[in-house]
Order: C-alpha cells, then sequence, then structure tokens
C-alpha cells in the first residue's frame, strides 16, 4: 500500500498492512500499544494518517534495536 496515496488510510487491512501488523490484531495494537488508530463514535472502519503511523513504526523500532542502530545507521558487518 502506497501510504502518501491519500490523507487517511481506512480499513484494519490497510492499516496494519501499512505497519506490518496482522489486522486480527488491532484492537490490541491500539489499546496494549498505542497505535494511532480510531473509529467514529467507537464504531466503524479505522482510520488513521499516514505520518502517524510512519512515526509508530519508528518508535516500535527503536523500542527494539540497540541504540547503535537507532539513527538509521548503516548496518555493520
Amino acid at each position: 500500500m502506497d501510504m502518501h496515496a491519500g490523507i487517511c488510510v481506512k480499513g484494519a487491512r490497510a492499516i496494519c498492512e501499512a505497519v506490518g501488523e496482522n489486522p486480527k490484531q488491532i484492537v490490541r495494537l491500539v489499546s496494549e500499544l498505542g497505535l494511532p488508530a480510531w473509529r467514529r463514535a467507537g464504531s466503524g472502519s479505522w482510520r488513521a494518517l499516514p505520518e502517524d503511523l510512519k512515526r509508530w513504526v519508528q518508535i516500535q523500532r527503536n523500542q527494539h534495536l540497540s541504540a547503535s542502530l537507532r539513527n538509521d545507521e548503516p548496518l555493520r558487518p
């Protein structure tokens, strides 16, 4: 999915595809891991802003990589 195609990513499948997660886990991702997605009045389609999703993935990456790799430094063999 091209996250730069629009203002908003709509639907659990599209959102989870964009961040590399399982759409069946969207409720847990939002409630436990802080995925920045929402539904109007708690129902309907999930929505998210592409820039928020990118920031969330970067935060996840930084939490799971060593400090030497966090600033997009090239990988060393």
